[in-house]
């Protein structure tokens, strides 16, 4: 008796018993198996959406942020010379998917846009030919000028720099609290100017960039300006106004600065070349890399909330905008199937 149930003790599992072992436990790892794949799936969905998230706020953070200044430095009244035509409105180029606006936005190797106001250009000792004395909106009251009290220096009046005493004059291209050092003007680059009643004329600085004489020392232009342009004393400003393109291409959203004159019109054929010379501005530049960009598109709207629909919109309809809606649809590669995002904006303009 204490023999056979040893026997039965001993006995191993059938190998039908095995068999079912075998299938329940492939059928545990199998599901989770599929589980761990699926986890990993939404995971990697998850993390591609939350770059394209991040890819959409980027872009549309910057369209908007730039958007929001167009037409600054922008005069309102008529030119000075020639048939005194009116300046741009803030948009010059409209259609669905693409858009170009002007504003005096910083360059991209610059720390300070260009939207500055005149100084006395009527003081003694008198200025240098065809040089424009400018406040510095760095140091408050601090003119590009050599004479002192008003003289352009790091002192007391700087709001971010320890005092030094050195002048603009004696002091390096290098130095950080001049304009030429901040690279607020440039040579040869074109700057609109508008006196104390709103007419404007463009210049373009000298390759010089500044002229002295009798001790005084201010910005020099390339032309002189119109006789009585300083008629109103300490009015008007100066900026450096560039076009600012947006559009969609391969895939990728792309903006291009240009920072050559910014008075003539731009239409919606010459949006594939909008610099006059590839000194004049940027690369088109990529704005989100890591995500692949399947549609953006703008409409714009009047100050009564009416939709412009006539695309490309053309000049007296660009002068009506008054709101830009943006919206964006990208997209990625993600196990299963791709990960989009779509999302839209609108943009109230200054006039």
């Amino acid at each position: 008796m204490v023999a056979h149930a040893a026997g039965q003790a001993r006995r191993g599992f059938t190998l039908v018993e095995v068999l079912v072992a075998s299938a329940v436990g492939l059928i545990i790892l199998t599901g989770m198996m599929g589980y761990l794949v699926q986890r990993s799936r939404r995971d990697h969905q998850e993390a591609q959406l939350a770059r394209l998230k991040q890819d959409a706020t980027l872009v549309l953070g910057q369209l908007g942020r730039e958007l929001r200044q167009a037409g600054l430095g922008r005069p309102t009244r008529a030119r000075w010379e020639g048939e005194g035509e009116i300046f741009p409105g803030p948009l010059i180029a409209a259609d669905q998917t693409s858009l170009a606006f002007i504003a005096d936005l910083p360059r991209p190797d610059a720390s300070l846009n260009g939207l500055s106001s005149f100084a006395a250009n009527q003081t003694v000792p008198p200025m240098p030919d065809r040089g424009v004395a400018l406040l510095n909106e760095l140091n408050g009251g601090c003119d590009v000028d050599g004479t002192s009290p008003s003289a352009c220096r790091t002192d007391v009046a700087s709001l971010l720099f320890a005092p030094s005493g050195v002048d603009c004059l004696s002091s390096p291209r290098s130095a950080p609290t001049c304009p030429w050092g901040l690279k607020k003007y440039q040579p040869d680059e074109w700057l609109v100017l508008v006196d104390g009643v709103g007419r404007w004329v463009e210049r373009r600085v000298s390759s010089s960039l500044y002229a002295s004489a009798s001790g005084r020392i201010a910005l020099q232009l390339n032309e002189p300006l119109p006789m009585g342009f300083f008629d109103v004393p300490n009015r008007g400003w100066v900026a450096s106004v560039d076009q600012v393109f947006y559009r969609l291409e391969n895939g990728a959203v792309e903006r291009k600065q240009c920072w050559s004159e910014a008075g003539y019109a731009v239409t919606a054929s010459t949006l594939s070349r909008p610099c006059r010379s590839p000194a004049d501005g940027t690369e088109w530049e990529p704005l989100a890399r890591t995500a692949g960009a399947q549609g953006l598109t703008f409409r714009y709207f009047d100050a009564q909330g009416f939709e412009l629909t006539r695309l490309p919109l053309s000049g007296p309809e660009l002068r009506r905008v008054r709101r830009v809606e943006v919206r964006l649809s990208l997209s990625a590669p993600a196990p299963g199937e791709p990960v989009t995002y779509d999302t839209f904006t609108s943009f109230a303009l200054r006039h």
